[in-house]
Formats: C-alpha cells, structure tokens, sequence
C-alpha cells in the first residue's frame, strides 16, 4: 500500500495480462449517453466460487470488460472464462484485468460492477462503486454487519444507483419461494405460527500452521477492512478433508465463511437465503416487526468464544458448527433457525411455514404440503406474484431482473432496503450465538435493547487505509 493511488492507476493502465500476453492500456473514451436497449458492460470484482455463475449469467445480457482480483492464478481463470463467454456470444471487447478494485470503477465504459469478493469487502467496494456512478449487483450478504447493511441502504437511497443483492430464490427456482410467500400472504395456512429455517452447520476447525504467502495473492488487499493477520495454509489437511487443493490457503477463497473475520458461518452464507424468504414472506417492514429475542437454544463453538464472544483460537474456524436460534416476535411468531430438522421435521436444507389451518415445505428442489396441492383447484390470483414483487414482468432470472432496472431505474426484486431488514435478523442471532444468552433486538432503533456488550457487534473498525 506504499503505492499512491493516482500511481497505482497509471501503472494499471499501462499494462495487464491476459494469458501469458502483455498488451496495450485501455482507452476510457465512451459516450455518456446510454440507450435503454444497449447492452450493459460489466466490471467483475472477485473471480471466485460464485464467478462461474455470474460471469455466465451476466454474459446473456451484455459484455464483461474486467476481471479484477487480488489473487493472480484465479484473476487469470476468470479472464479465460469471460473470453470464452465472449466468443460464444461474438462480443467485441478486450477483457482487462486488475487487482485493485479502484481501476474498474475508474473506467468510464462500464456501467455495472458485479461483486463477488470475501464478504468483508462488500461495503466498502459497493459504496465506492456507487460514488463512482456505477449500479452494482452483489453476492449475498451485502454486508458483515447490521452496522453496513443501514449506511449502504441509505447510500442506495442517497445516490439513486441500483442495488440487486444475490438472492436469487426470490425470483428463480421455477418461483417456488415467490409462491411460498405469496401463499403466506394470502392467508393460506392462516395465521402464521412458526417458520423453520433449516441452513446446514459449518464445518468442524482444526489447527492450521502459518505459511509463506503464495506470490499470486495480495494477502494485505485480501485481508482489505478486516483485521492484519498472518497467512495460514495447509494443503494437505485440506486435501485430506477433501477440499479443493486448488485453494490451500484457509483464510481465503471457499473457506472465508468459516471466520467471523470475514462473514457469518452459516448463519449468513445459507441464512441470507431461507431466513430472507421467512421474512419476505411476513411482509413487514422495520417499523411494523417490532422488538424480537433472539435465543440460542443450542450451539456448538468447537473453537470456544470468551466472555466477550471472541474466538480463542486464531489458528481455526471460528463460526458455529451447530446451532438453534429461535427468533419471536412480539405477535408471538416463531422463526426457528436451525443447522438441521430432520430429527424434529425431516428435512435438513430448506423453509417449513406453519399456520393455524395447516404448513407446507419449501426448498430449491420441491413445493409441498397440502395447502400447495390446493393450488389445483383454489390457485392464487393472477397477480399475487405481481403484488409480491410490487411491478409487473418480473425477469424468471436474478440477473435480468437487475439488467431490467438498469433500463428503467426500478427497484429490483432484492433490494439493498429489504435485504438489510432481513439479514439483520441473521446478523443479530449471530451475536446471540457467540454470545450464548438472550438478546431482545430493536429494528426501528437497530440496538439491542439495554445492551452495551451486544452492541458492541452492530460495527467494526476498519483496518487503516481500508475505510470507507
């Protein structure tokens, strides 16, 4: 980070590599007008798990013309499938590629980023993006904390940039979760009386050595906002587990969820989907939920947490292996958020809604129960997904939902508002979890409520020279 910015930028236009080919720098000269019917060009920021998905998806609509990531290897993976989406689709633009962020938002011709970085990146790079002029789609979850998920909400708001968060079971998986909570809406089962969110656990720590960093990655841009750590890898272990070995680094790539450094363990990689569509299905807004506990009914830290909820061992996953928070409202609702269900309901991945006049079962694969058999002969009015989403020809993909909202400014399906207020409720039985007690959490102030040691997870401190 010695290098200035206005440096870093000349030296990044003066080259890249593509391959093993050094050429030419990039010309910024585009047009500031944009017709509704153009094509988007895309800047991808993170190259990795969720890239594959993206870059496809996002190369029906229009052209990608950066790959940027901190780590070389993967950046240059990234830029060979985006020139492969190109050939396929006869796009006549050069894919450049950068490790600092700072170089795509630089770039005039692009009007949209796709982040897919470590979630500890997300708010600061999609801040940065909206101050650039940029609409951005973002891997989920948006953020780290209840701390970000209101300052980006309200930048959204400020700007007037289009924000889609990655969630994309609102809008694909043939609608199933669309129809599940539109059924919730319409009284279906009557009055809702518990919801169960079955998310998966996180997978069991074990020390992991420090390690020479590997020259293609950036460990400091890698470790951004978060924390100065040092570098810890064990290919064989993780070989061993059965991991990738294409990802030895266990601080980094796949394993990041892992740490609460970096995200949520499963509470927010996993929660972020199904407890975003309980709540979705609820239709309340912050001022209408009103105060909810938040009580860890069981949970397992196999790297155990001190007084304060801090991690002891710094060599080892840290997210809770196994857990059951259970949320209630102040109308007595149950959200019940659980790593499993099947000794109890069944089922171990997937959303249980249970009313006064009977339940039904949602998850990617399947829409059970018999108040979807009903669905036959009592089907839901033909705008009941239209009223869900609040407009009508709502895209069948993620993806083109956000490209539609470019053309027209509309908010898109999942929006940084909506998405804040539900992972909120992911973020706080994180803290009820680590720190093993019952918290009551406030969404109109977004405190705890009489507090002072929960509160003190609403926000972090980013490391010097990473604020935003």
């Amino acid at each position: 980070m010695s290098t200035n910015r206005r440096e870093f930028l000349q030296f990044s236009a003066a080259s890249f590599w593509v391959g093993s080919s050094v050429v030419g720098a990039p010309s910024l000269a585009r047009a500031a007008a944009r017709s509704a019917n153009e094509r988007p060009v895309f800047g991808f920021i993170g190259s990795g798990i969720q890239f594959q998905t993206l870059i496809r998806s996002g190369c029906v609509f229009g052209p990608c013309a950066a790959v940027c990531d901190v780590d070389a290897v993967q950046r240059g993976r990234g830029v060979e499938t985006a020139r492969i989406e190109h050939y396929a689709r006869d796009y006549p633009i050069t894919i450049y590629n950068y490790e600092d962020h700072r170089a795509v938002l630089d770039r005039d011709d692009i009007d949209a980023v796709v982040i897919a970085t470590p979630d500890h990146w997300h708010a600061k790079i999609a801040t940065e993006a909206m101050d650039a002029g940029k609409d951005i789609y973002c891997e989920k979850p948006l953020t780290l904390t209840i701390d970000e998920g209101r300052r980006l909400a309200d930048h959204v708001a400020k700007t007037g940039r289009v924000l889609q968060v990655g969630t994309m079971q609102r809008t694909e998986f043939g609608r199933s979760f669309a129809t599940a909570a539109a059924m919730v809406r319409d009284g279906r089962i009557g009055t809702l009386k518990r919801v169960t969110c079955a998310i998966g656990g996180s997978p069991q720590p074990f020390p992991i050595p420090p390690a020479p960093t590997p020259k293609h990655l950036n460990w400091d841009r890698w470790l951004g906002p978060a924390p100065w750590t040092e570098y810890l890898a064990t290919p064989q272990i993780l070989k061993d587990r059965g991991y990738e070995s294409g990802h030895p680094g266990s601080r980094t790539h796949a394993f990041f969820r892992w740490w609460y450094e970096y995200s949520g363990g499963k509470l927010t990689d996993w929660g972020a989907h199904h407890v975003d569509c309980a709540m979705w299905a609820l239709d309340r807004g912050h001022a209408d939920i009103g105060q909810y506990t938040l009580d860890p009914l069981r949970v397992e830290h196999p790297n155990p947490m001190d007084k304060d909820g801090m991690p002891v061992h710094t060599d080892r996953y840290n997210t809770a292996t196994q857990f059951h928070t259970r949320v209630e409202l102040e109308d007595g609702l149950v959200i019940d958020i659980v790593d499993s269900a099947v000794e109890t309901l069944g089922f171990d991945n997937g959303i249980m809604f249970e009313g006064e006049n009977g339940k039904f079962f949602v998850n990617r694969g399947k829409l059970t129960g018999k108040p979807v058999e009903d669905l036959q002969t009592n089907p839901l009015a033909a705008d009941a997904l239209d009223r869900l989403y609040g407009r009508t020809n709502v895209a069948p993909t993620h993806m083109g939902d956000f490209v539609d909202c470019l053309k027209t400014r509309q908010t898109p399906v999942s929006d940084a508002e909506s998405h804040h207020r539900n992972l909120t409720v992911c973020h706080a039985a994180n803290v009820a979890l680590r720190l093993g007690r019952k918290l009551t959490f406030d969404p109109a102030t977004e405190r705890f409520v009489g507090d002072d040691q929960a509160n003190r997870f609403l926000a972090r401190t980013p490391r010097k020279g990473y604020e935003w």
